[in-house]
């Protein structure tokens, strides 16, 4: 049993969670942005979000644009197609899922 489960763990990789993607440096700006404040304890980003402006993310998810409204302890992202909404996800997502990062539609 030990080889099947072996082959199963390497034909399907592991996701990164969405924590090591803040400090890869070969991601854009606005995704490690809005990760970094996102995954902060709730007590730290109000504190942040009482001088700086929230950062927005959006992003391509299957062909269509999409907003990512929040970023889970479980390391994966939720979005939603509606680009004005501010919170409520419709999907949760890898952060690998999604590509064209953007702080606009």
């Amino acid at each position: 049993m030990g080889k099947d489960k072996r082959a199963r763990t390497e034909q399907w990789p592991k996701p990164r969670h969405c924590d090591w993607q803040i400090h890869d440096h070969s991601k854009p700006l606005c995704l490690r942005w809005f990760l970094f404040v996102n995954r902060l304890p709730a007590s730290d980003k109000y504190l942040l979000l009482e001088h700086v402006k929230a950062p927005t993310l959006f992003a391509d998810f299957a062909g269509k644009r999409v907003r990512v409204v929040m970023a889970s302890r479980f390391g994966d992202v939720g979005i939603t197609p509606n680009l004005k909404a501010t919170s409520g996800y419709t999907t949760r997502v890898t952060v690998d899922a999604l590509s064209n990062f953007s702080e606009k539609p």
